[in-house]
């Protein structure tokens, strides 16, 4: 397998994520030794999730946003 972010060669790996939510503790995934990039199930489920539609909604223009945090 290779890295989607650098073409490096991806490694089967074991983690461990304490703060996890599910209970969870251990997980398997697959880690590029080129770069670091981390990959697991949870990662490929969100890329493949579709994004979200860009902002269309009212912004402060810069003046405004200056005026407001100086407060």
């Amino acid at each position: 397998m290779h890295c989607q972010r650098c073409r490096g060669y991806m490694i089967r790996d074991s983690f461990v994520d304490l703060r996890d939510d599910t209970g969870r503790v251990l997980f398997e995934g697959w880690r590029c030794i080129n770069c670091g990039e981390v990959v697991d199930p949870v990662v490929l489920t969100h890329r493949m999730a579709i994004p979200p539609k860009p902002y269309r909604g009212q912004t402060r223009d810069r003046r405004t946003w200056e005026r407001l945090t100086a407060a």
